[in-house]
């Protein structure tokens, strides 16, 4: 591992669900202890993008490197076991499970040593999990799935983190607490790869970020160059 190399680099991917071509060539990277953005309409390929790097999907063409070590093509688990974490869109819990059994099952990914540290670390971020342990999670609210979905990436100890359109259907005062984990997560060391579809929300939390528009990068650049770019709202959002 170089101590130089991109907390996550994508390089020339093509990825897609059986004969469709969704990622067409993608390339970014995303450096330690940073926050980045994919932006898009609806399917421009946002969630197929995270998809493929946390091994849901194998791409045809391209690499992809943690830290600098090739991990395309592996399985989703080891990918994870190497320091993956994805947050998927629409949070995917198992209903009957308990919020304590999310978290233990999650932690079964991470060094022993690590789990009761982890298990600690996740419940100060969220403390509504904590008064939680025995509910099942089908019963939650929106908002509390939601930090659910990542407390359980966050168990598996990870240095990069996929976020999939975490804002999507919960209340403002919900988004922001989710939101403001990131400062959070950065001074322990996690780098963010968060897609959204909104401009205001996704440019508001992240350091740089990426345009993809039909599954191609189309624009990149820092938050605040891309705030006021018209195009990203004019082209590529549709706004």
């Amino acid at each position: 591992m170089s101590g130089s190399a991109p907390a996550l680099a994508l390089e020339g991917i093509v990825a897609g669900i059986g004969p469709l071509t969704i990622l067409d060539g993608v390339s970014l990277a995303l450096s330690a202890r940073e926050v980045v953005v994919v932006l898009g309409a609806n399917g421009a390929g946002k969630t197929t993008l995270l998809r493929t790097i946390a091994g849901l999907l194998s791409p045809r063409e391209g690499g992809i490197r943690l830290f600098g070590v090739p991990i395309e093509g592996r399985p989703a688990h080891l990918i994870t076991r190497a320091g993956i974490g994805h947050v998927p869109s629409g949070r995917e819990l198992f209903p009957r499970l308990t919020v304590g059994d999310h978290l233990d099952l999650a932690g079964r990914l991470s060094p022993p040593a690590r789990r009761n540290e982890l298990r600690e670390r996740t419940l100060a971020m969220f403390p509504a999990l904590g008064e939680r342990l025995r509910q099942r999670a089908g019963t939650l609210s929106g908002g509390e799935q939601q930090m659910l979905a990542i407390a359980r990436a966050l168990m598996t100890d990870p240095r990069v983190l996929l976020l999939d359109e975490p804002s999507t259907g919960l209340a403002p005062k919900i988004v922001l607490s989710v939101f403001q984990t990131f400062p959070v997560l950065r001074e322990q060391g996690v780098s963010v790869l968060l897609a959204e579809q909104s401009l205001t929300l996704g440019l508001s939390a992240a350091d740089r970020a990426y345009i993809i528009d039909q599954g191609r990068i189309v624009l990149s650049g820092t938050a605040r160059e891309l705030a006021n770019d018209h195009r990203v709202a004019d082209t590529y959002l549709g706004r």
